[in-house]
């Protein structure tokens, strides 16, 4: 009887132990794989933004236009070179010009065997979007290229007339680099169902469920993946059936195969991520903890059953009683001894996890170092002179040294200790400068801002000999800002400032910073040539120069900087000659 109940006992146990396991592991699962997922679309999402507007940026060049409006050799060869300097300055996969009939007049990829140039692309959605007059986005399989990649266009205007199209194809590396699992496979597909990529190859460019004739039609005329009919993977006609469903049946390596499936949706650009996990690694989960919960129960029924007939041996004989107990006390020992060595297990478990953790952080500590360290190459120009100084000065004291001349050994060890300090000074400088902006707008105090922009520019100044004056109307002038921007703007136009005055014998730059109408105007003049009337009204513009070198965006760039704090620059000429920068910005009164 005792046998029986306790078998019964057993089976409801395990049966509520299996059920609760069962939903636990699920969630666990595909909380896990949904994670992933989420993890892949954040960066998806981050790369897509990133290109998003460029093409309505580079159509700004004034030759875009012209090679539309005159395509002989010399337009197209100069803007297929400047469409490779896009190019490669973007890291995007190929950046060409289309003319309103949809040809390619000029590509990034001109030169290479698969170049886009003279391929008709009407047929594309993107060109179709752009032609109109919209921004056009499209992901599809390349004609030419045979690879995958997302299109971003922007129609071409001359006047009010829209003479053709400019297109950003960009790789997607972030889908391509997913390192799925070799039992979970990783799938995206578009809005229809379509799927174009999975890291299972025999499920490229193949569909979920049953896509209707026009479907196909429209996928097969803009060419979107190819050649191929799209295979139907399941019996399913809707694609909201296949992303409810709690598992999926797919035919995997030729063998019929059951997934749970963790979804999630991209609806700016209408995918689906999918992340399949067999579901056979949920019922190898769940068999371990029913052998672990059968364990625990088995030695539940052991105490109990030793309990039992210790009562029955207490009644019967003392001696076989205090055998019993002695037996009882020794299985107590050995569970404690499995008990303290779980709870080691579990500690050591806690302490391999925070090592990884901590892992982690050093890595994407050590990927903020390498992108910092990429900036080193900037200030090599200016440590060559005091390290050129440096080694003259180390070679002029072993001499001394050599020749037994200890008179001037302190003083020359003086100029290389001062030299050093130089250099480590410039580095930090450079290194303050370089930091990455928070993006948060708060109080600035104005004079730091303006210290720390004279002390980026210190090398040229000296260099220059160039006279700077700063004045302020009152100390502790505070704006609302962003102070590394800020200071990025003020770096622009002092450099400016004085590179207008490199033919002159004393440049001179004066700051003059004070309060009016509540708004803390800070004003940067020079003394060199100044703007003529038609400058000025173009200053601002993309693209724009009076340099002989550079893009010409850096007043773009510091206009931009302005507005999103609320203030403004302007430019014009003083009377004394030379022009003046104005900067407005929302003054903070102090407490």
């Amino acid at each position: 009887m005792y046998r029986s109940v306790t078998l019964v006992l057993c089976l409801i146990y395990l049966l509520v132990v299996g059920g609760i396991a069962y939903v636990q592991v699920v969630e666990r699962v595909k909380s896990q794989a949904e994670q992933k997922i989420q993890t892949v679309a954040s960066r998806l999402e981050i790369q897509l933004d990133k290109y998003r507007t460029l093409p309505r940026v580079l159509v700004l060049h004034p030759a875009i236009r012209r090679v539309l409006a005159q395509p002989n050799e010399a337009n197209v060869t100069e803007v297929n070179q400047l469409l490779n300097t896009y190019n490669k300055s973007l890291s995007s996969d190929a950046v060409y010009l289309m003319s309103h009939q949809g040809v390619t007049l000029s590509s990034s990829n001109w030169q290479q065997q698969d170049s886009f140039v003279n391929s008709n692309y009407g047929f594309r959605p993107y060109f179709q979007q752009a032609i109109k007059g919209e921004e056009g986005s499209y992901f599809a399989l390349g004609t030419v290229s045979g690879k995958r990649g997302y299109y971003f266009s922007f129609p071409v205007r001359h006047d009010d007339t829209i003479t053709g199209v400019l297109v950003v194809k960009v790789a997607l590396s972030v889908i391509e680099q997913y390192n799925a699992e070799d039992d979970a496979p990783f799938m995206v597909t578009d809005d229809h169902g379509a799927v174009f990529y999975s890291s299972y190859a025999n499920w490229n460019y193949t569909s979920l469920v049953d896509l209707p004739e026009a479907v196909r039609a429209e996928i097969k005329r803009q060419q979107q993946y190819g050649e191929g009919t799209l295979k139907q993977l399941t019996p399913l006609s809707q694609l909201s059936d296949v992303l409810h469903a709690e598992t999926l049946s797919l035919t995997y390596e030729g063998q019929p195969r059951t997934y749970l499936l963790a979804e999630k949706t991209l609806p700016q650009v209408g995918w689906h991520l999918i992340v399949l996990t067999p579901i056979i690694k949920v019922y190898g989960l769940v068999t371990g903890i029913l052998v672990g919960a059968l364990v625990l129960f088995v030695l539940v029924a052991l105490l109990s059953m030793i309990w039992r007939r210790n009562n029955i041996a207490q009644r019967q004989l003392a001696a076989v009683n205090e055998q019993l107990e002695h037996r009882v006390e020794q299985r107590t020992a050995q569970l404690q001894a499995t008990n303290n060595t779980l709870l080691d297990t579990i500690d050591m478990q806690k302490q391999t996890e925070q090592r990884l953790k901590e892992t982690q952080n050093e890595l994407i500590q050590a990927g903020k170092l390498a992108l910092l360290g990429e900036m080193s190459a900037s200030i090599n120009h200016e440590l060559n002179q005091p390290l050129t100084a440096l080694l003259t000065y180390s070679e002029t004291l072993k001499l001394m040294i050599s020749r037994n001349k200890t008179e001037g050994i302190e003083s020359t060890s003086d100029e290389i200790i001062k030299l050093v300090q130089k250099m480590a000074t410039m580095v930090a400088q450079y290194k303050l400068f370089a930091r990455k902006s928070a993006g948060k707008i708060g109080p600035v105090l104005v004079s730091d801002t303006i210290a720390a922009s004279l002390s980026i520019l210190e090398g040229k100044i000296s260099k220059m000999n160039a006279n700077i004056s700063v004045s302020y109307s009152h100390q502790g002038l505070t704006v609302m800002a962003e102070a590394v921007p800020l200071e990025q703007v003020l770096v622009n136009l002092l450099n400016n400032a004085l590179q207008s005055q490199e033919n002159v014998p004393q440049a001179k730059v004066e700051v003059n910073v004070y309060a009016h109408d509540e708004k803390v105007v800070i004003e940067v003049k020079d003394w060199g040539s100044g703007f003529s009337q038609e400058q000025l009204s173009v200053l601002f513009e993309p693209f724009y120069t009076t340099k002989s070198k550079g893009l010409g965006l850096g007043l773009t760039i510091s206009q931009r900087i302005m507005a999103s704090f609320g203030g403004t620059i302007s430019a014009a000429n003083h009377p004394e000659g030379g022009a003046v920068f104005t900067l407005t910005l929302p003054m903070i009164k102090s407490l």
